[in-house]
Formats: C-alpha cells, structure tokens, sequence
C-alpha cells in the first residue's frame, strides 16, 4: 500500500485550546524541500520539537489513524513516545507548555528520559 495525499490533523490543548501537536501524514515525493521527502512519514510539531516517524506505510497510516479517531490507546500500543502530548491518566491532550515539565534524567551522562505532569498531575514520560 502506498500513501498517495498527504493528511493532517491538529490536536488542541484541553487546558489552554493552543495547539498541542500537529501530526502529517506525508507521501513520498520526487522532488521536496525535506531531506526526507523520498521517504513516507509521519511528523509531529508543535509539541517539544519536531518529530519524523520513519516506518512501514501500514504502521504509519494505523497510527495516523489511530490518532485522527481520537484513539490514543491504540495509538500508544504502537508507539507510545510520538502520542506523549496525551495523558493516558486523564485521557485528554495538551501542549508542552500546560504539561509540568521536569529536568531532563541522565544514565551514565547520557539523556534517558523527560518527565512531565499534566494539569491534573498525573506524570509521565513524555519524551525518552
């Protein structure tokens, strides 16, 4: 199966309504002014930086889908650390700036993980 049309969807804050991720569905293309564009992917912004999901077409719809049904246990089974703007606690979505971001954790000097607090304080990591 190949995508043939790129898709997006933005996902609001529930605390603050900004725009918590935007998530794009994007084909391979010829031409592009990505380094990535001969390659299908799936991209988040908007939420702690930018994010390229490199993957098999069918992951990549699935979990494309997945998110756009509002189905983010679905979408966590299959890759837990592109949905971490959603409290699986609260079941809602919000942005970096609403989440209580801690310090970033080492192992050994190298980064490990992020923790985070949704405005209701249930934490997670929402970057790894």
């Amino acid at each position: 199966m190949e995508i043939t049309a790129s898709r997006h969807r933005t996902l609001p804050c529930a605390a603050c309504g900004r725009a918590a991720a935007e998530i794009a569905l994007l084909p391979a293309a010829i031409t592009g002014a990505s380094p990535w564009h001969t390659r299908d992917r799936l991209e988040r912004t908007d939420f702690l930086g930018t994010i390229t999901k490199f993957g098999a077409t069918q992951t990549l719809l699935a979990l494309y889908e997945a998110i756009e049904q509002g189905n983010f246990a679905a979408a966590a089974s299959l890759d837990s650390d592109f949905v971490a703007f959603h409290c699986r606690d609260c079941g809602q979505v919000y942005c970096d700036t609403c989440w209580r971001l801690s310090p970033p954790v080492f192992d050994d000097g190298h980064y490990a993980y992020t923790l985070g607090a949704c405005p209701r304080g249930h934490e997670h990591i929402v970057d790894a």
